[in-house]
């Protein structure tokens, strides 16, 4: 049995964390390379590109693991949830 990702285990977590980078102007996206992705970062007019590709199984979960470390890591900078 697979385990549970993170992004469902707490999925409120996973929602805040989306709409804080939405109303950041954070985005996650994947862009398709062969029969695999790549992920784009976007932040504001900087855009980041993972030198990594990822199998369509495991690219859902990939794009909630970059939200949620971002998320994350803005609670950590600003103590508090936003």
């Amino acid at each position: 049995i697979k385990p549970i990702p993170k992004y469902l285990q707490d999925n409120k977590k996973a929602l805040k964390a989306i709409s804080w980078a939405f109303r950041n102007d954070l985005r996650v996206y994947p862009t398709p390379n062969g029969n695999e992705y790549h992920i784009v970062i976007e932040s504001g007019l900087k855009r980041i590109k993972s030198p990594n590709t990822y199998k369509k199984e495991e690219i859902t979960e990939k794009l909630w693991d970059i939200y949620l470390h971002y998320y994350d890591k803005h609670l950590e900078k600003v103590g508090y949830e936003s």
